[in-house]
């Protein structure tokens, strides 16, 4: 059991229960949320000709959420389980409003509901000795319904071509996965995958528009073992997707065959290992992709090809020395057709009031992604852990260097220092920081880049367990209250405390 308070008034609380029967087992659990939105970082600055955010809490930002979730699952023997699931989670949250400097972007939304359903089943049966049968089987539906209103007084609710705005979305699936051990020293995998989207987007003053997408796979995949110390993974996958139902557009289809090669070489008996990976992946549009207008901000494109890389990775991962455990690969990737949302010219209008300028997700070019990525679990001492984690990615657009690659940073560092001065108490400390990151804004009818602040967010967390079945967090984030965007006009929270209490029967 769980209960918190925190900053921007805001409530939890969370109950978990389990059972175990013999061969049978059972889970049930429910928790809730609510908040009125969140501090305002310290010199923050809304730039709108007409500013909504000028107080110490972010406006409009309210939010509540409520989770169930239960489990039943069957455990015949050593080997074999079924289980049954269910998740419902209904949510309704406002829309804070764009604080930047451009022109568009500015709306004034509100979701009365924002609701999922989940209902899954899965299984793993061993056949005989050397099969073992997978499969899982689920249904989600997803609705949520969009309120537009025509300023901050959220007082006059628009009703026109886009808005009220419903969704009821859903998403039906099935897999089965065969694995074979018969052939000495191969591990054997083999998929099908079936999968079918359903979108649906209804307004009272516009048709009711309708699209289904249905997703197949099979996939195949060898682990060898070449010798004690060296391993070979062969993996080859066929997808396709089929536009079965489409608004307006024409029906069609994709298909892509993938591919993945893995050798790894064991490091002594101490669990380390190096390895090399190539792979050539390929990423379907969705349905949003392809012929979202984002409720009047944006122009389908529903000739949106897929996205193909080829891969290359080389790592070395394990325990280095005596109380640390780490991993550190390089990358290297080069992109066909990498889909991202630029700025398009558009008759005045067409996206929002006084707006010139619509986003549309487009294939923009070939690109070059390489980097790498350092991770390290550090004992210091017998009371002292330290965990960091950094990654390093450069971007180049090989197609057309004008049009530059968005959203995400090239450095990023995550390190934690955890001092636990006794049974009872427990000190942390981290850090989060990153620089490099660039987004796109509508700029005088094109498209036009802003490199976002870098930044460093250090948080402060103190346990205490006064008995073992108990525990109290008192906590910080971003403790130097600093301002900071990881998306043009939509600051970040700023200082934010929490107090959060568990119990555990």
């Amino acid at each position: 059991m769980r209960l918190g308070v925190g900053s921007g008034s805001e409530k939890m609380g969370a109950l978990n229960l389990g059972t175990q029967q013999g061969t049978w087992y059972a889970q049930l659990g429910l928790s809730y949320l609510d908040a009125d939105g969140f501090p305002l970082p310290k010199g923050f600055k809304d730039y709108k000709a007409k500013p909504t955010d000028t107080g110490s809490q972010r406006e409009n930002a309210y939010r509540t959420d409520q989770r169930l979730s239960f489990k039943i699952g069957l455990t015949p023997n050593a080997t074999d389980e079924y289980a049954l699931g269910y998740v419902n989670q209904d949510g309704e949250k406002g829309n804070p409003v764009y604080t930047g400097q451009s022109t568009s972007g500015i709306r004034y939304w509100q979701w009365p509901y924002w609701d999922k359903d989940s209902l899954y089943f899965i299984s793993s049966t061993r056949i005989n000795e050397n099969n073992m049968l997978k499969a899982r089987v689920y249904h989600d539906t997803y609705k949520n319904s969009i309120l537009a209103f025509s300023d901050a007084s959220y007082s006059t609710q628009l009703n026109n071509t886009s808005f009220p705005s419903a969704y009821n979305d859903s998403s039906t699936g099935a897999s089965l996965e065969l694995a074979n051990y018969a052939v000495a020293n191969h591990e054997l995998h083999l998929a099908v995958h079936l999968k079918e989207d359903e979108h649906e987007d209804s307004n009272p003053s516009s048709p009711t528009k309708n699209y289904r997408d249905v997703t197949t796979s099979l996939a195949a995949e060898d682990s060898i073992a070449l010798t004690k110390n060296w391993r070979l993974r062969v993996g080859l996958s066929h997808d396709k997707r089929d536009a079965k139902k489409v608004y307006y557009w024409p029906t069609g289809s994709t298909s892509a065959t993938n591919g993945l090669l893995e050798l790894t070489r064991l490091l002594g008996d101490h669990g380390s290992e190096a390895y090399a990976i190539a792979s050539h992946k390929t990423r379907f549009p969705t349905i949003k992709d392809r012929y979202s207008a984002g409720l009047g901000s944006a122009l389908p494109n529903p000739d949106l090809k897929p996205e193909v890389a080829n891969h290359l990775e080389l790592g070395i991962k394990g325990s280095p020395w005596t109380g640390g455990k780490g991993q550190a690969d390089v990358f290297y990737s080069r992109i066909t057709d990498l889909m991202q949302n630029v700025y398009v010219a558009a008759p005045t209008g067409t996206c929002g009031v006084g707006s010139n300028l619509c986003a549309q997700a487009q294939n923009v070019g070939r690109a070059r992604n390489a980097g790498l990525e350092l991770s390290l679990d550090q004992v210091l001492a017998s009371q002292w852990t330290w965990t960091g984690a950094y990654t390093y990615l450069a971007r180049r657009n090989l197609s057309d260097s004008s049009v530059q690659l968005t959203d995400t940073p090239r450095h990023r560092l995550y390190t934690a220092l955890t001092w636990a001065p006794s049974d009872a108490w427990e000190l942390r400390t981290t850090l989060e920081a990153e620089q490099g990151r660039k987004v796109a804004v509508a700029a005088s009818g094109k498209t036009a880049y802003r490199d976002l602040g870098g930044f460093g967010i250090v948080g402060v967390k103190a346990t205490w367990k006064p008995r073992k079945d108990m525990a109290l967090d008192f906590g910080v984030n971003n403790l130097s209250d600093k301002w900071y965007e990881l998306s043009d006009g939509f600051p970040l929270p700023g200082r934010t405390w929490f107090v959060r209490g568990s119990y555990r029967f």
